[in-house]
């Protein structure tokens, strides 16, 4: 089995960036912000940000890899596009952080924004079902 993380699981456009901004529903806790639309190609992608303010460029290359690595082991199969930010609490604590901390506060970050996005969805009458008789 494949195990990379190929341009199918990233936001590459400016566009998607923009929609999520945007349109996307918010998802935080004490470490990562996580913001999430739907996906409308039916592939589970993400967006990693991460600005100058949180580190110098290997703090941040660092803080993408584990990101990258925690949504790969993840395998998730639904159709959600997520942009991931780390907070500003995350950033003290990130040198002294080890990746299995880190990756389960994640996962469960990213579990609460999917059973949120399915409430959701559930939540959305379908076109021509409107309750009329």
């Amino acid at each position: 089995m494949r195990e990379s993380f190929g341009r199918e699981k990233r936001l590459t456009k400016t566009k998607e960036f923009q929609r999520i901004f945007c349109d996307g529903r918010v998802v935080t806790n004490e470490w990562f912000v996580v913001r999430y639309v739907e996906n409308f190609n039916g592939r589970a992608k993400i967006g990693i940000v991460a600005s100058k303010r949180f580190g110098k460029a290997h703090v941040r290359n660092r803080f993408k890899r584990y990101v990258r690595e925690t949504f790969r082991k993840m395998a998730i199969e639904e159709n959600i596009v997520m942009l991931i930010l780390p907070r500003k609490e995350l950033k003290a604590e990130f040198d002294r952080l080890h990746f299995e901390t880190f990756s389960k506060s994640l996962e469960l970050l990213i579990r609460e924004s999917m059973v949120q996005f399915k409430k959701e969805k559930e939540d959305i009458p379908l076109e021509g079902n409107l309750g009329e008789n």
